[in-house]
């Protein structure tokens, strides 16, 4: 895998945001060929985005990088991903505020919003298959080896109660222990 690997991309189209935004959009028929040419190019960059994760996937599967090698790489994916999410969710949510149908002119509109955010989606998604694959690769790695695996810190908000209850219907020994 080459060390400038490049999983950038430009989203940001203020013009397109601030249109989608003021309230004459859809009666724009520039506008509207301008969704249509969005689409068109965000299915040809999903297709060719999807193809370089998955190139890189098999090269880090072929290539001679250690687990902790791979487990960078992810983490490379991951800060990759937190940039591209910082691009996307203003345009995502400007489309998913004009998903909601205000008149039977739109409709044509409505499917390419529709078709764009799936697109923004799925880009994101990719982030996280290819991250997934790596750490899954990187512990089957370790495995082989016979490394010792290390916890990380969980991110987000752990929900306790979900655990607790998670563990006492996987470990019923451990439950009846607890009762005595």
């Amino acid at each position: 895998m080459p060390d400038g690997f490049d999983v950038s991309r430009d989203f940001s189209d203020p013009a397109l945001i601030n249109a989608l935004r003021s309230e004459l959009w859809p009666e724009e028929q520039e506008l509207l060929a301008r969704l249509r040419r969005r689409v068109m190019e965000n299915r040809r960059a999903l297709k060719e985005h999807a193809a370089e994760f998955n190139k890189a996937y098999e090269e880090a599967a072929r290539g001679s990088l250690d687990a902790n090698g791979i487990v960078q790489l992810a983490e490379t994916v991951l800060e990759a991903e937190r940039g591209t999410a910082e691009q996307l969710y203003p345009w995502m949510e400007a489309l998913k505020e004009r998903l909601i149908p205000r008149s039977e002119r739109a409709r044509e509109a409505q499917r390419y919003l529709h078709e764009l955010h799936e697109f923004s989606v799925a880009w994101l998604a990719t982030y996280q298959v290819l991250r997934e694959g790596l750490l899954k690769l990187a512990s089957e790695r370790r495995v082989t080896v016979g490394e010792v695996l290390r916890a990380r810190p969980v991110a987000g908000d752990i929900d306790y109660a979900e655990l607790s209850r998670e563990h006492i219907t996987r470990y019923p020994k451990i439950r009846a222990a607890l009762a005595k």
